[in-house]
């Protein structure tokens, strides 16, 4: 039975046929196919209405392991929250997922268990899976556990501060900054001169957040930098934290001449949010892309 016959099935008279039509549109289905499924949740027949909530389930997340990032992230949002309303068993099913041989697969799924808040096995796994061999894991497994705790349970993510993958750590800055606790202050204040920009970044923008405020030289630092990258994460952190100097307003004109476009952009963006006489001016005569629309 192929797509087409098994949503032809579904108005059979037969709640078998009926059933087997609802597993393969589970199983081959695609998103639009979804509303199709839910029509059949409350069915009277509990054959049909179990077999409705099983393969709804398997639509969406079959359709967001395979999907995850090209999905809009309020789309995510509603197909969790549709996940959390089907059947609480779903996340037996996911947990498969995370102990499969294919690392990928094992990433969306701690991403789509991030979409189940309301699970209550959610933290004791990712707890566990911070400790995972693999950095991809661990990475993703802490930015969602950071969501998660508070501050009476962030040591289960604090010792990542010291994890030798970038991307680890950089996610465990972002976490510690969710959990909000201002206590962290001084520990993150060892790290504001590290040498990969995006935790450098990640965690001066942590520091504000905490209500450290005293940034402005780190700021310039990052900005007078040689480094590319590192520049255009300073101009990003600006951009969120809009700490308003004249030394960071000029800079940030500055690099709005750059012909590296990711300092380019960051460039724009920071003085965007400085949103001063100053920097509305570097964008009306600096920007080069006034100068283009004039052409």
């Amino acid at each position: 039975m192929n797509l087409d016959n098994a949503k032809k099935s579904l108005t059979s008279p037969t709640p078998e046929i009926v059933a087997k039509g609802l597993q393969l549109i589970g199983k081959f289905g695609k998103l639009p196919d979804l509303q199709v499924i839910l029509n059949y949740t409350k069915h009277a027949n509990a054959q049909i209405k179990n077999q409705a909530i099983s393969s709804a389930s398997d639509l969406i997340r079959g359709n967001l392991i395979a999907h995850f990032q090209d999905l809009e992230p309020q789309v995510r949002q509603k197909l969790g929250m549709i996940m959390e309303t089907l059947d609480p068993l779903v996340i037996d099913e996911i947990i498969k997922d995370l102990y499969s041989d294919d690392n990928d697969r094992r990433v969306r799924a701690i991403q789509i268990l991030g979409l189940l808040k309301k699970n209550p096995k959610i933290r004791e796994l990712m707890a566990t899976l911070v400790q995972d061999r693999n950095e991809k894991i661990r990475a993703t497994a802490v930015n969602l556990l950071g969501r998660i705790i508070g501050p009476e349970n962030q040591d289960l993510i604090l010792s990542l501060l010291n994890d030798k993958d970038k991307r680890v750590k950089a996610n465990t800055v972002e976490a510690l900054e969710a959990v909000g606790n201002k206590k962290i202050i001084p520990i993150l204040l060892r790290y504001r001169k590290d040498p990969n920009n995006r935790i450098r970044g990640n965690v001066l923008k942590a520091l504000f957040t905490l209500g450290y405020s005293d940034l402005e030289i780190d700021l310039l630092e990052m900005l007078k930098s040689s480094d590319n990258f590192m520049r255009a994460s300073g101009l990003w952190v600006i951009s969120k934290i809009k700490l308003i100097s004249v030394g960071l307003e000029d800079l940030a004109g500055f690099y709005i001449l750059s012909d590296n476009e990711m300092v380019y952009n960051n460039a724009k963006l920071a003085l965007s949010a400085f949103n001063t006489p100053r920097s509305k001016g570097y964008i009306k005569y600096l920007d080069k892309e006034n100068f283009a629309a004039v052409k």
